[in-house]
């Protein structure tokens, strides 16, 4: 298990929880925003967003093996690793690409319609070359990241995207600002790419709609904010869990795309 102090403490800590006891702690030298464990590198990338530092700690000996630091990662939004890369959105420079292994930069990915704020990103699990990235105002991007390229857009939200997460189906969910998920139907031809059809709801909604339908917010309900935050995929019993920023946790059968319960 994986635990980052106080936000001025500047630590990580591993717990064995089999175990139950500490690995070890250690002291990165700045307050970590983001924290991802690379199980293939055997390392944890830190990223600091006021210090715009990423620091690579060894899961080995236990200490920090890199840091690198950039006035360009300073205000970071986002941090996530593949096998041989640490993808970090910035608000300037779109999404960096920088070596896990070397700690230099080999490439950058850049919403090609302009200037556009990355604010989550989510390695395809299913075909590590590409990076799915979703944006402030409410595109999501999937990139072949050694062409670096944009191979598929997204467009379906019309808030800032706040969570991505991949099914066992491989389907992807999204959520944004505007209240609504998505699920993004997988393309049967390529079988590793997303297609334009989805499946629309918003938290607000109580009794699930038919899949394909969008649905909107109770009217008489405008302060709640059912924006979801994160997703947790219970894959045997096909369930997703949402939580949301009101502080409801929905459940929703991906089967039927109905709600099975809130809480």
């Amino acid at each position: 298990m994986l635990s980052i102090g106080a936000h001025a403490s500047h630590d990580i800590a591993f717990f064995d929880i089999k175990q139950r006891q500490l690995e070890f702690s250690v002291n990165v030298g700045h307050s970590i925003d983001f924290a991802v464990v690379s199980t293939v590198s055997k390392v944890v990338v830190c990223g600091g967003a006021e210090s715009g530092v990423i620091a690579v700690v060894s899961l080995t000996h236990g200490s920090v093996d890199q840091t690198s630091r950039a006035e360009e990662y300073r205000g970071m939004t986002d941090l996530t690793v593949s096998a041989d890369s640490i993808f970090i959105a910035t608000p300037a420079s779109g999404v960096v690409i920088q070596s896990v292994t070397h700690g230099v930069v080999t490439g950058n990915l850049c919403d090609p319609a302009g200037p556009s704020v990355p604010r989550r990103l989510l390695v395809n699990s299913y075909n590590e070359r590409q990076l799915i990235v979703g944006y402030r105002h409410g595109l999501i991007h999937v990139f072949d990241v050694i062409a670096e390229t944009v191979i598929r857009s997204m467009s379906g939200h019309s808030g800032r995207i706040n969570s991505l997460h991949l099914l066992p189906s491989g389907q992807l969910i999204s959520a944004g600002d505007d209240q609504c998920g998505i699920i993004w139907s997988v393309d049967q031809e390529s079988g590793d790419d997303f297609a334009g059809v989805s499946e629309m709801w918003t938290g607000s909604d109580q009794q699930g709609r038919e899949s394909g339908e969008e649905v909107h917010g109770d009217a008489s309900e405008p302060m709640v904010n059912y924006s979801a935050t994160c997703y947790t995929v219970d894959s045997t019993r096909r369930l997703l869990y949402a939580g949301l920023r009101c502080g409801t946790v929905q459940i929703w059968n991906l089967e039927t795309g109905d709600i099975q319960a809130q809480c």
